[in-house]
């Protein structure tokens, strides 16, 4: 069976922690008040998502992985592409074909290599 001191002491420490419990639910209560009062200012203008985007990870607050998943998804209207390279020598492959072919059916004439059949 439990001594009078330990079970106090028992009580303490669940004093403390439902305390703590009690300060940390606060704080989030805080924090969603927050967030509710900033979707209202949200809500009262025009805001595209990019606006959201970029608010997200600007705000120091926000845990890494919101700032890393809002800045990759805003990337692509913030920052164009860089254009393609192409180089190009101002002649496609068929065109190069193309042209050889028809200079292979020019050098040679179509001869009908034929004797006539007398018994015919």
């Amino acid at each position: 069976m439990a001594t009078k001191a330990a079970l106090e002491d028992l009580v303490r420490r669940q004093s403390d922690c439902i305390q703590q419990q009690s300060g940390t639910i606060t704080a989030l209560k805080r924090e969603i008040e927050a967030l509710k009062a900033e979707i209202g200012r949200l809500n009262e203008r025009d805001v595209d998502a990019l606006e959201v985007l970029q608010k997200v990870y600007s705000d120091p607050n926000a845990p890494l992985s919101a700032v890393v998943k809002a800045a990759g998804a805003a990337v692509g209207y913030e920052r164009s592409k860089p254009p393609s390279v192409a180089i190009s020598a101002g002649v496609s492959l068929y065109d190069v074909l193309e042209r050889k072919r028809l200079e292979r059916l020019q050098a040679k004439p179509a001869v009908i290599d034929a004797k006539p059949n007398p018994a015919a």
